[in-house]
């Protein structure tokens, strides 16, 4: 089921930027200090919440849980998943 925004701005698979901590102190920290990370869209789950891919490398496990290693290829890797809503997502441009 695809779920469309509103105002069309958050479309399924556009690629946004995401507010998600790197580290487990970060997450402790202020939420709004996050870093902004690369992501897409995967669904929108309510008025204001959107389930997004964070894809960072350096965040991906393998299939099992383990840490991939640089020779690890792309297709095995999984990348973390979060919902946000409106105020932690920002549209990126894709070059």
């Amino acid at each position: 089921m695809h779920h469309q925004p509103p105002d069309g701005m958050l479309a399924d698979d556009m690629p946004v930027f995401v507010q998600f901590p790197r580290s487990p102190e970060e997450e402790r920290g202020d939420r709004a200090g996050w870093p902004w990370l690369p992501g897409t869209i995967l669904e929108q789950c309510g008025p204001d919440e959107w389930r997004v891919c964070v894809e960072v490398r350096e965040l991906a496990v393998r299939e099992d849980g383990s840490k991939p290693t640089p020779r690890t290829p792309q297709h095995k890797l999984c990348y973390p998943c979060c919902f946000r809503d409106s105020s932690e997502i920002r549209p990126r441009s894709v070059r």
